[in-house]
């Protein structure tokens, strides 16, 4: 048990690094709009390449701090009826609806986000969103990444929802 409470503590540790890691990228986000926004207005000449790197910037802030979310309850969730049961309940809804909903939403996604990543890197794929036309290959790896962490963070969280077996990580979000 220890050694599975182990691992528990050591993909959550590792998914609020990560999580802390990508919410650096909301500087380069502000840098390429600021830069946009006054190369468009005031120089009258706007950017081919900002629009990309700002999706795929934001893109990557948002994938990557879904496990993150899963791990410390911050994504939104509709839980009014949920907060009104008792102990016992909730434990059936959990039971019930992580692997009818969740994990096979996780199932399809890891498939779909793999075949997407394994097709962009084999034939070379480029944004058709701008002329710049940057390779959308590290974007798509970096969505497969998150939909792997964010099983392994719902295998965690299920295991503590049903048997109290891992216990959260002291570290908690600042």
């Amino acid at each position: 048990m220890n050694f599975l409470k182990a691992i528990g503590n050591v993909v959550t540790k590792f998914n609020w690094w990560v999580a802390r890691i990508a919410s650096f990228l909301i500087f380069p986000i502000i840098v390429f709009i600021c830069y946009e926004v006054v190369m468009r207005y005031f120089f009258n000449s706007p950017t081919i390449y900002t629009y990309d790197l700002t999706w795929m910037a934001y893109g990557t802030l948002i994938f990557l701090g879904g496990a993150f979310a899963l791990a410390y309850d911050v994504h939104v969730k509709a839980d009014i009826l949920y907060n009104m049961m008792n102990k016992w309940g909730k434990l059936i809804i959990n039971v019930i609806c992580y692997p009818a909903f969740f994990f096979t939403s996780m199932y399809a996604f890891l498939g779909a986000s793999y075949v997407l990543m394994m097709n962009a890197w084999k034939y070379a794929e480029i944004s058709r969103y701008t002329s710049w036309g940057p390779p959308v290959a590290p974007i798509k790896t970096v969505l497969f990444i998150s939909f792997v962490l964010l099983t392994a963070q719902g295998v965690v969280k299920i295991m503590q929802l049903v048997g109290g077996t891992f216990v959260k990580e002291e570290v908690k979000p600042q």
